[in-house]
């Protein structure tokens, strides 16, 4: 199934108000990912994914000049205000509309998971990156929010989580698009519930919430509540005040275009 880019940056652009409050997962895995990042300065960075610009601003230390892009203009408006990077653009990781060997650094945290073609993302990374450029990106893989697909199972036959790459598809789309110098790093977090009313908000809060080949306004009530009871049974945890588990499986690129 095709990503619908349109929907992603609506989605997007509908949570730009609300996205700060809810990204503390989205945070920590950036500041993670920044860790990452060579010890050097970056003539020019480019934010790829920029959501309301707290990393463009975090990427000035390392850059002279940052530029945000984003697919949602609310996003990029957003991140202009409040990182004042020297440009914030709209684009999309497949077609960046950058000329060819002119980036010093892509960073890029949470975005690419939203490409319909991750090798050919990559590959497009790699055509605008200066000999030398590094890609620094985080993505989600497999097995990402498993609880709340199998709480739904029983309910109807709808997606309500999208499709993520695994680790090796991950690694290959990289090898494909030309990257030779590449290393990788994979970890589990896992964000405890009370209910599963307060992932979902989580993730609308975020914008996440598009699912592709979803039914959107398809699920009633009664539904919603059958999937939260299913899903406290399934993977409530006593040892964790019955908490309920949702799980991110997160996968760290340092691409080197050598």
């Amino acid at each position: 199934m095709v990503i619908d880019k349109q929907q992603v940056a609506r989605h997007f652009s509908k949570a730009a108000d609300t996205y700060n409050d809810y990204a503390e997962l989205q945070r920590s895995i950036g500041e993670t990912l920044l860790s990452y990042l060579p010890n050097k300065l970056y003539p020019l960075a480019i934010d790829l994914g920029c959501g309301t610009g707290y990393f463009s601003r975090s990427l000035k230390a390392h850059s002279s000049h940052v530029v945000a892009l984003d697919l949602s203009l609310a996003m990029a408006t957003k991140a202009k205000r409040y990182a004042q990077p020297s440009a914030a653009l709209v684009s999309d990781a497949e077609h960046l509309g950058l000329a060819d060997d002119s980036v010093d650094l892509v960073f890029s945290s949470l975005a690419l998971q939203w490409c319909n073609d991750l090798a050919a993302a990559l590959k497009e990374i790699r055509r605008v990156l200066k000999p030398n450029g590094v890609l620094l990106f985080s993505t989600l893989s497999q097995g990402t929010l498993f609880e709340l697909e199998q709480a739904w199972s029983s309910i109807d036959s709808n997606r309500h989580v999208n499709r993520f790459l695994t680790q090796d598809d991950i690694v290959q789309a990289a090898s494909k698009a030309g990257f030779n110098n590449a290393k990788f790093h994979h970890e589990q977090r896992t964000l405890w519930y009370e209910h599963a009313f307060l992932l979902l908000a989580d993730l609308k809060g975020i914008g996440a919430n598009y699912v592709v080949g979803g039914e959107p306004n398809s699920t009633n009530r009664g539904q919603l509540k059958a999937m939260a009871r299913n899903y406290k049974d399934m993977f409530g945890q006593a040892a964790n005040n019955m908490q309920i588990s949702a799980t991110y499986k997160v996968s760290y690129g340092v691409l080197i275009n050598d």
